[in-house]
């Protein structure tokens, strides 16, 4: 099968007989860290790319349990500090080779409605900003070994991890800063 063919996408197959190596080489020349010669590697990179070839990831997290997709639930996307996170969050992710799923909530609900059947795309996590998680929703992400984290938000239910900042604190040393520089009304 040549690229631009009209009937079905390369497989592995295709590119291990292109590149006249075993179906498992090319797997691996594809899964960081495995341990491939970097000829055979060569061979296998160009006989992908002559083909049109991509491995299948969706295939692949079936294989290892992982899909290296973290769900990210959000509300609040005009605002510039979520913006940020969502930014931020994704390149950290990008340089382990995970991706954001990204779901959209309304501002301080629960985000149970928006997450309905999140678990079923197989997310390696569940990243909530400025939204709330249900006791329910913790109790089917722990079942199914889905970890949670709240940021900006603090929770009191277990199984849920928070990322949050220190904002008295952070008041009061502004405070502190402004009374110490003389002023007087801020």
């Amino acid at each position: 099968m040549r690229k631009g063919s009209p009937h079905r996408a390369p497989t592995e197959s295709d590119v291990a007989k292109l590149a006249g190596v075993s179906q498992s080489a090319v797997s691996r020349a594809f899964t960081p860290g495995a341990s491939v010669a970097e000829a055979t590697r060569e061979k296998i990179l160009k006989a992908a790319q002559e083909l049109g070839y991509q491995p299948n990831l969706m295939a692949r997290s079936l294989a290892t349990r992982q899909s290296n997709i973290v769900a990210l639930a959000i509300s609040h996307l005009e605002n510039p500090f979520y913006a940020q996170v969502v930014r931020e969050l994704s390149d950290r992710l990008r340089e382990t080779g995970r991706h954001i799923l990204l779901f959209s909530t309304p501002p301080d609900e629960q985000v149970d409605p928006a997450l309905e059947g999140v678990l079923s795309y197989q997310v390696d996590a569940i990243v909530l900003t400025a939204t709330m998680a249900s006791l329910e929703l913790a109790l089917q992400c722990q079942k199914a070994g889905v970890p949670i984290v709240q940021i900006n938000r603090e929770s009191k239910i277990p199984g849920i991890s928070t990322v949050r900042g220190q904002n008295r604190r952070a008041g009061e040393l502004v405070a502190d800063f402004l009374v110490a520089g003389g002023h007087k009304r801020f």
